[in-house]
């Protein structure tokens, strides 16, 4: 495969890459890389594309430096395109000597509805890399909060209510089961830390067929289709699996019914996996003693409904688990191992199953 590469691949950078980054991909193979950053330049069709979204971001565009004729000429010679998110949509048609889409997010629905699901040219993604970690610990986090009624204290503070009868009621976390939906890069640095608070940690992933101990940090892992079972052991369920065609709305009125009593839901991947009726209806019947949500349904364009942000022992944030004081964005190191396949001839990494969904 090297061999067919043209001598120079261009790689277009539409992300918001720092020098360091770009330096970075500059030197995965100097002799080899055009690294052409183009942020700016292809702006007004991110904007364009995703109006509801750059509202809520607010603040001035940066201005574009190209004419229409040279982003299109640029463009149809790019070899590597390492798009932003939001991103536009229209590219794959136009970038006629695309080998590969590198996407620094982990799951794919962004896509739908684009020309890039089932694109031809591979699209790779930066699933079980970037942000895993800072993801893990507002779970494991989360699962403190409710265990130790923190939620409650925050109220009563606000309230300046210090009556120690209106202390909430506390739980020891170890020696609990905390279960994960979806044991990919968050869900097992997840298993990890809750191990080291002397959880039990027990979890399903898509690819198990059968049940299986002591499997990356979880000490019973259960097929998917076992989700039920796996759900009556927990008192605490993490959230960690991708949305795709056959997760959404998985953790429905089933799910919560097969949950022990007084469980704790949260969830740090997707809202449209959770139905969200159902975990209102949960919350309001006393079945979960509290739900964390990073996530919500179109989280990206709308703040959660009514319904769900004003139920019982409730806490939401939007979506911004994977923020973090020190970086753990990592796609640009996924970016610059495929950079190395790629010119290498290997197969690439974390490239998109369309049929999957990830």
């Amino acid at each position: 495969m090297a061999t067919e590469l043209p001598d120079i691949l261009n790689v277009l950078v539409l992300a918001q890459a720092s020098e360091e980054a770009l330096a970075k991909i500059k030197a995965v193979a100097p002799s080899r890389l055009n690294v052409i950053p183009a942020y700016a330049e292809f702006l007004d069709e991110t904007i364009e594309d995703n109006a509801v979204m750059m509202r809520r971001r607010g603040g001035p565009p940066p201005q574009p430096r190209w004419t229409p004729a040279e982003r299109e000429a640029t463009l149809a010679a790019a070899h590597v395109v390492y798009l932003s998110f939001p991103f536009p949509h229209r590219l794959p048609e136009r970038a006629a000597s695309a080998l590969l889409f590198h996407a620094p997010f982990a799951g794919v629905s962004n896509f739908k509805g684009t020309p890039y699901w089932g694109s031809k040219v591979p699209v790779s993604t930066s699933r079980g890399y970037t942000q895993a970690l800072p993801i893990a610990e507002l779970a494991v986090g989360a699962a403190m909060m409710f265990a130790k009624g923190l939620h409650v204290a925050a109220v009563n503070s606000q309230a300046g209510n210090f009556d120690r009868a209106a202390a909430p009621l506390m739980r020891l976390l170890t020696g609990k089961t905390l279960g994960v939906i979806g044991l990919g890069g968050i869900g097992t640095n997840v298993a990890r830390l809750a191990k080291g608070l002397g959880m039990r940690v027990v979890a399903t992933r898509h690819s198990a067929k059968a049940l299986a101990v002591n499997t990356d940090g979880a000490d019973v892992l259960y097929p998917a289709a076992q989700l039920n079972d796996m759900l009556a052991e927990c008192d605490f369920i993490v959230v960690a699996a991708m949305w795709t065609d056959e997760t959404e709305g998985m953790v429905g009125a089933d799910a919560f019914a097969a949950m022990r009593d007084g469980a704790v839901l949260i969830n740090v991947a997707r809202g449209e996996i959770v139905d969200e009726a159902a975990l209102v209806a949960a919350l309001h019947a006393g079945k979960l003693a509290g739900a964390y949500l990073d996530v919500f349904k179109d989280d990206f364009t709308q703040p959660p409904s009514l319904d769900l942000a004003s139920a019982p022992n409730i806490v939401i944030t939007p979506h911004v688990s994977g923020r973090s004081d020190v970086s753990h964005a990592f796609s640009t190191d996924v970016l610059c191992d495929n950079l190395n396949k790629l010119l290498a001839g290997e197969p690439l990494e974390n490239v998109v199953d369309w049929k999957r969904g990830y």
